[in-house]
């Protein structure tokens, strides 16, 4: 019995060492991986942040911090309803205390949903955090402060007082330092403006905020400020500087990648080309757009995405598309339909809808509201110019940056000296030596796709799919290409090749692998991805091809003819070569 008791205490006395490491573990986890209110968690940390989360192990404090950076990771990427359902428990939970940050956190990252969607219930939030982290909790306090600030009581309150308090705020983190809460200003400085119709100066700010940002934030969260920028070049009507911005934006996100910044940057070229009435790039980049629509909930893309497409719709000749919208807007309730007519871009589209449809009399109605929100922005836009003493105002923050910016290249000029001639020779090297090299080994020379070598080389690389995803591969044959050959010469069949290839181009993602394998055959592979969407995008592929025309000779056509065989793996496709074997396998030998 003694022996049987001693057992027993060893035992719970291990468990016990045990339970401890494991929450100093979570402990040292959990403050790695908080971020302040205006950057966002490492994307890196979400497996072992859900790992904590699905423990039944955890001291409860322990998991309701851990609900906290969740909450803020889904808002980083878009995923505000689930992010509220986190942050309602965590407020309705009465062991929660109201003077924890946990619990100033999580009212302020409700304010800050409730922004997104323009909910005027966020300024209620915002005073809350602002309360509750005073004194205490500084990044919280600033980030309440600045919401405050910049979207409350815009009636009664001067827009030259706000600037002025956003000045101040400016000036003194200056003074110590702290580029990322200068940054965080900067885009509220920015938010401001846009908010007067300000958005050249709106532009200016967010890409200071965005330059700065590249410092000290994360990759995702350095992106939300550059497609702010992108969005006030377009309300400004610099569409050369919202293109370039765009290209900017779609570099940065290659090392990124997420449902949220794949949305921004489809959402931001297609609404450029809907600005500048260009249909069939609006056209793939909505294709683009609407594949990741379904995994964020922002109103204002949704919304904006259906106009875009109604725009398209009315240059396509769709009769049924335009009457079935406008039917879908006559049928809102007034106070839905009333936020809609203080939209540029929304009456814009309901005038030509109503002017296709030969309803001449509301077409007339819809432009003139039209005209007088378009007349009423640059009345605004000048009063704001008055009452701001903008250029003033402007000047004195520029200049104290140009101090800082002095101060800063002052310490780091003989540094920069000595190195700059080292790094532009190894620049040289790799640029003009080393990435040509490595591009024309892996690039066919044909369709500037990638060639079969690389694209074996990377897929046999792929990892394997995680949570339920798969990698997918569609091996496509053109059938045609011999006969093409032999009735109108390999000049023909080489036209055909090259329309394949375009065709591959427009209707795939920046991330998907896509390649020629052999003289007529081409490879789309698909990385870690939904099995349906994945049959989905194939067979949008297929119709793409389908659809392709060449022109074979001088007043003759021919159509695409191809063949798609596809293998789907959870494992990676370290068998790449066995597997495109079987697959070649599979194809109709074409009659001769």
């Amino acid at each position: 019995m003694k022996a049987l008791l001693a057992i027993n205490v060893l035992f719970w006395l291990c468990a016990s060492y045990a339970y401890a490491d494991h929450n100093e573990e979570v402990e040292k986890f959990i403050i790695a991986g908080q971020a302040a209110t205006y950057d966002c968690p490492k994307s890196n940390i979400t497996p072992t942040l859900n790992s904590y989360l699905a423990s039944d192990d955890l001291a409860k404090g322990q998991k309701d911090r851990l609900s906290l950076i969740k909450s803020h990771s889904l808002i980083c990427v878009g995923q505000y309803s689930q992010a509220q359902d986190i942050l309602d428990a965590l407020l309705d939970d009465e062991a929660v205390s109201k003077s924890s940050a946990l619990y100033a956190g999580a009212v302020y990252q409700a304010g800050f949903i409730l922004d997104v969607q323009e909910n005027p219930q966020r300024c209620n939030y915002y005073a809350e955090a602002q309360d509750l982290a005073r004194d205490r909790f500084s990044d919280i306090y600033l980030s309440a402060q600045l919401g405050l600030i910049t979207v409350c009581n815009q009636h009664n309150t001067d827009i030259s007082v706000k600037l002025g308090k956003l000045y101040a705020l400016l000036e003194q983190f200056l003074e110590i330092g702290d580029v990322a809460a200068i940054a965080h200003i900067h885009n509220n400085i920015g938010l401001l403006y846009g908010s007067i119709g300000q958005n050249e100066l709106a532009a200016e700010q967010y890409l200071k905020s965005y330059h700065m940002g590249l410092e000290v934030y994360e990759t995702s969260n350095q992106l939300a400020t550059l497609i702010s920028a992108i969005s006030a070049n377009m309300a400004s009507g610099d569409f050369v500087a919202a293109k370039e911005n765009i290209e900017i934006f779609r570099k940065a996100n290659l090392g990124v990648n997420t449902p949220l910044t794949n949305t921004w940057l489809h959402y931001a070229e297609s609404r450029y080309y809907f600005r500048i009435e260009e249909y069939e790039n609006l056209r793939n980049s909505l294709l683009k757009l609407h594949f990741y629509l379904p995994k964020v909930s922002s109103k204002i893309i949704h919304r904006n995405a259906k106009l875009y497409a109604i725009a398209l719709c009315i240059h396509d000749d769709d009769a049924q598309c335009v009457q079935s919208f406008l039917a879908e807007q006559e049928a809102l309730s007034n106070s839905e339909h009333k936020k809609f007519l203080a939209k540029r871009d929304y009456l814009w589209v309901m005038t030509h809808a109503y002017f296709y449809t030969g309803n001449l009399k509301q077409a007339q109605r819809t432009f003139r509201r039209y005209a007088q929100v378009s007349n009423q922005q640059i009345l605004d836009q000048q009063h704001s110019g008055r009452v701001l003493g903008v250029a003033n105002l402007h000047g004195q923050i520029t200049s104290l940056e140009s101090e800082l910016e002095q101060q800063e290249a002052q310490k780091y000029r003989s540094i920069v000296l000595l190195s700059l001639a080292f790094i532009l020779l190894l620049a040289g090297v790799y640029f003009f030596v080393v990435k040509r090299y490595i591009k024309r080994v892996s690039t066919d020379a044909l369709t500037g796709l990638l060639n079969e070598r690389a694209v074996i080389a990377i897929m046999r690389r792929l990892p394997t799919a995680q949570d339920g995803r798969t990698n997918a591969l569609a091996l496509i044959d053109i059938s045609n290409a011999r006969t093409v050959k032999q009735k109108y010469g390999h000049i023909a069949e080489e036209r055909a090749l090259t329309a394949v290839s375009e065709c591959l181009h427009k209707v795939t993602r920046e991330e998907d692998i896509v390649g020629r394998v052999g003289s007529e055959q081409f490879v789309v592979c698909l990385r870690s991805i939904n099995e349906s969407l994945a049959r989905e995008f194939f067979e949008r592929v297929q119709n793409g091809l389908a659809d392709t025309q060449f022109i074979a000779t001088v007043g003759e056509k021919v159509s695409i003819e191809s063949q798609m065989s596809v293998y789907l793996s959870v494992e990676g496709l370290s068998d790449i070569e066995d597997v495109l074997s079987d697959m070649r396998d599979s194809f109709v030998a074409p009659k001769e």
